[in-house]
């Protein structure tokens, strides 16, 4: 039953409108390509598409809410522990308010020793980084 107690988080960029690569894409068309407007064909895109950064943390009681990044703001330590984790541990206590287990991964603003303090301090358990990383190793396939 310790899985239905996980608390699993992370951190992803959202592009919006991103670069897309047409090369096997087909058109289905009465008329042929030519005689077609070429202007229908393409889709006019920026080469660095705007994004943003989402943090969340899902679980088997279900699923946090959604944590925008600050526009132009770097996720390292500092905003971690002072930004994100507050708000991942508020929704971890929502959904499994009894004993929870925290994880995160290996990312260095994760495992940097202010952020592996603030878990010591708020989570009645979580997955060290000491863990995560042996763990990780052990389960690597040769070759990768």
């Amino acid at each position: 039953m310790t899985e239905k107690c996980i608390f699993f988080t992370e951190e992803k960029e959202l592009y919006l409108n991103p670069p897309v690569n047409y090369q096997n894409d087909q058109v289905w068309a009465r008329k042929k390509k030519a005689n077609d407007k070429q202007s229908r064909f393409t889709v006019e895109r920026k080469k660095f598409a705007k994004h943003d950064t989402v943090s969340a943390g899902v679980c088997f009681g279900g699923k946090g809410w959604l944590h925008f990044v600050e526009e132009k703001a770097k996720v390292d330590c500092t905003y971690y522990v002072g930004h994100l984790l507050p708000n991942l541990i508020k929704d971890c206590n929502c959904l499994l308010s009894t004993r929870f287990i925290f994880q995160q991964d290996v990312v260095p603003a994760h495992t940097a020793h202010s952020a592996q303090n603030g878990l010591w301090a708020n989570c009645p358990d979580f997955i060290t980084k000491d863990l995560v990383t042996s763990k990780f190793a052990v389960s690597k396939p040769n070759g990768l």
